[in-house]
């Protein structure tokens, strides 16, 4: 019988969602930033904890950002802080493109409640 803290990881759904972000902490001193921007930010996949965000922003691991993306299936604008976890920069560089493994910090409840439900209709 395998212990259920084994398994830790949350069930992922992919999608294709357009995001905005800033960034609001960075461990290497960059300077915080006060307004939201695209950037060509993209993520992938999504789940309860977190998501992976392709995107032409260079972030450190320990970057704290802030973000807001639009889950159409059910009409509600997302807003979070979230943490750069995992970062996979080697893909595409020469393409002006970063890869990031991103853990939600903070979201408000009727967010998290939002997602939870969009996430339910994926069954994850």
């Amino acid at each position: 019988m395998s212990a259920p803290w084994k398994n830790t990881r949350a069930l992922r759904v992919p999608v294709r969602i357009p995001l905005r972000l800033r960034l609001l902490h960075s461990p290497v001193g960059e300077k915080a930033e006060t307004d939201f921007h695209n950037g060509n930010n993209l993520m992938s996949n999504l789940s309860r904890t977190g998501f992976f965000l392709s995107t032409k922003n260079y972030f450190e691991v320990g970057s704290v950002l802030e973000v807001e993306f639009h889950l159409e299936k059910i009409e509600e604008i997302i807003r979070a802080e979230v943490e750069v976890v995992r970062a996979n920069n080697q893909n595409y560089p020469s393409q002006g493109r970063f890869e990031y493994g991103l853990k939600f910090t903070g979201m408000h409840p009727h967010f998290r409640e939002a997602l939870g439900g969009h996430l339910e209709a994926f069954g994850a």
